[in-house]
Order: C-alpha cells, then structure tokens, then sequence
C-alpha cells in the first residue's frame, strides 16, 4: 500500500515538474533527469524507483504542456517543431485556445490508444512475429523515401530541394555540437526555434493578435489522425535518432493535405505517444532511447518484459503515466484558457517583443553565444523558405540528413 501511495505523491510532483518545463521554452525533462542521478548518488538505492517515476511523470506532462509556449511565443523543443506553424495560424484567426485543447485531448486520447495496443507492440518486436531488427535496418531506407517525397511534392521542388539541403548542412554542422550554457542542453533547441518559431513570428509583427475565443465544446477530431500519431510514436520509440518530428513528417507525407486541426493532433499524438514507448521499448528491447530512459536505466535494474505480466516496476509506471496524463491534460486546458484570454489585451507587437526576448534569454541560458549563432542562422534559413514559398516541411532536412547519414 504504501508502494502504491508513493507512486501517487511521486507522480504528481514529477507532473508538476514537467508543466513547468513545458512552459519554459529550451528546458527539458532531460534535465530533471540528469538531476535525479545526481540526487540518487546521496540518498538510499530503495527510493530510486520513485525518482524514476518522477521522471516519467515530468515526461508525459512535458508533452501535454509545450504546447503552450509553441502556440503563443512560437518557441517550440524538437518534438513540437512543426506543430508551432498551424498553431500560430490558429492565433491569428482568434483560434488559440483551441489549438491548445485540440493538443490536451489528443495527447489524451494517445495515452489511452497506447494502451490498447501495449501487448501487439509486444508481440510484434519479439515472440511470436520478433519484427525489432528487421524494422531497424529498413529505417533510413524509409527516411530516403520520405526525403524525396517531401522535397518532390512541393510546386517549386528546386527551392524545396535547396532549403532541405542546407538545413541538413546546419543539421550535420550542430548535431554533436557541445553548446551547453548555464543548463544542459541540445543545440537542436535554437535551431528548430529558428526554423520554424522566429519567421513566423517576424513576419506577422504588422498584425494585430484578434480576440481569441475560448468556448469549449465538443472538438470533432479525427480519431483515425490520433490512432496514426499513437503509431508513429511507438515506432520512433524503437528506433535510434528518429524524433516525433521526424515521424510526424512521415505520417503528413502520407495524405498531403491536412487542416492545421489534422497537424496539431497527430504531432501532439505522436509526442505523447513516443514519451510512452519509450518506456515499454525499455522492457521489451531493453533499449534507452531517450534521455529520460537513460536515466531510468541508470537508475534501476531493467527486467525484460518476457511474459503477458508486466514487471512489477513497470506496473508503477503505468500508474504514472496514467496520473500524469489526467492532471497534465487538465492543467493544458487551464493555463492554456487564462493565456488566451488575457493575450489579446496586450498590444501584438509588444508580445512579439516579450516572446523574441524570451526566447533570446533562454537560449543564452542554454547555448550561449554560440546558441545565438545558431538561433540566427537558422532563422535566415526559416525566413528564405517563406520567401521561396517552400512547404516548411522541408525544413526538416536539419533533422533527416544527419539521421540517415548516421543509420546508413
């Protein structure tokens, strides 16, 4: 009993952790992670369990909560790169709130499809069908593919082939670039903010923000763009250097057009999602593929998965997932509601100018100067790609080409 009220008490403070790392642009549940190492060094190895559920509970509520800063500052991480354009779009058409719970309820509803398909997952990477290594070396095959037809299936595909080429360049340039700062972090922060958050933000400063409207009612998602965002992520949760941004490009591919609702929900699907695997790929493959999986294996013996009863520290992270996903959708809606009411009575340009220094703070705080070298490069990069009108998607090559270059 008292297991499972720890499990509870750890589960809230780690989905409290994890709000306010989705609020701050360029922080992430990697560094509460290498922080509960540390804490683990000096207290009893019996409550390593509990710092692991932290650490999960602050990576789930990280995925429900960065959607904010995306829709409204235009400063998205890595998993949220491509959300920040339809939710921007969905601002400046008095939309924000919506955007956001549309995000909330898809992250939601993702939780409870990746609960369903727990056991296929299972069965599909090991006995009886034991997919895992075949699905591995197909990958940057499949990521070539993707390339092309994102590039190919814009109107002007020599610019889209030109803007893919040099974001890769800029990918290959930072990708094990040591920029840390004041925190840890990854360069891909300032980047991807650079390519897909800044130019936005630039190129509306002569709009005013409407008054944004926050009814809640019934949203009539597509469930089907849930359930491919819940698949996508379990796939990414396999796979080495593949991110929900790259698997969200895959899926976009697939059906060309999408409403900037279809964008928002499978992007926030498939983050959420990706954030669950994770820890189920760590029992089944007993593979880390993130940074918060690292730690949990740092943390604590892993036990595979071999059987249809989970391990026993497996079953308290699901409970974890479970109330962290609860209280993150719920406080999603909350903050995300008491920002669009209030946004629109400040002046636009004044919030632009709030947001540009928000966003020149932290990744001073995070990068450095060299951040900011990043942050405008990329943002050049960002700016070119509306001036040839390119899909943005293209953008993306940051990402591609150095995964496939590292996977061939």
């Amino acid at each position: 009993m008292i297991d499972f009220f720890l499990a509870v008490l750890f589960s809230l403070i780690g989905s409290f952790i994890g709000i306010i790392t989705g609020l701050l642009p360029g922080l992430h549940t990697n560094n509460i992670a290498i922080l509960m190492i540390f804490i683990s060094s000096i207290i009893s190895n019996e409550f390593a369990i509990y710092l692991c559920i932290l650490i999960i509970s602050a990576a789930i509520a990280h995925t429900f909560l960065n959607i904010i800063p995306s829709t409204f500052i235009g400063a998205p991480d890595e998993d949220k790169a491509l959300i920040a354009l339809p939710a921007h779009s969905m601002v400046m058409e008095g939309r924000g709130y919506e955007a956001v719970e549309i995000s909330a309820y898809s992250s939601l509803l993702s939780v409870i499809i990746c609960m369903i398909l727990l056991y296929p997952f299972k069965f599909i990477l090991t006995s009886p069908l034991n997919l895992y290594y075949t699905i591995e070396k197909v990958v940057p095959w499949i990521l070539i593919c993707i390339s092309i037809l994102v590039i190919f299936t814009n109107k002007n595909f020599l610019s889209a082939l030109l803007i893919f080429f040099i974001s890769g360049l800029l990918g290959l340039a930072v990708w094990d670039m040591s920029s840390s700062f004041l925190i840890k972090s990854s360069p891909i922060f300032p980047a991807l903010t650079g390519l897909f958050g800044l130019p936005a933000l630039i190129y509306s400063y002569k709009t005013d923000i409407p008054e944004q409207l926050v009814e809640s009612k019934k949203r009539d998602l597509s469930k089907r763009a849930i359930c491919e965002g819940a698949v996508a992520g379990g796939i990414v949760s396999i796979l080495p250097g593949i991110s929900s941004a790259i698997a969200t490009t895959i899926v976009m591919t697939i059906k060309k057009e999408r409403s900037n609702e279809e964008v928002i929900s499978i992007l926030s699907a498939t983050n959420t999602a990706t954030s669950f695997f994770v820890i189920i790929a760590l029992f089944i493959i007993l593979k880390a593929r993130s940074g918060f999986a690292i730690a949990i294996k740092e943390l604590i013996y892993i036990e595979r998965w071999e059987g249809i009863i989970f391990p026993y520290p497996l079953n308290l992270f699901m409970i974890a997932v479970i109330i962290s996903a609860i209280f993150s959708y719920f406080a999603t809606i909350y903050i995300g509601k008491k920002i669009a009411i209030n946004i629109s009575k400040i002046s636009y340009k004044l919030i632009l100018k709030i947001s540009l220094l928000i966003i020149i703070v932290m990744v001073i705080i995070s990068n450095g100067p060299v951040g900011l070298l990043i942050l405008l490069t990329s943002s050049l990069i960002g700016i070119l790609c509306l001036e040839l009108r390119v899909r943005r998607s293209v953008c993306m090559g940051f990402l591609m080409i150095p995964v496939i270059i590292s996977l061939l």
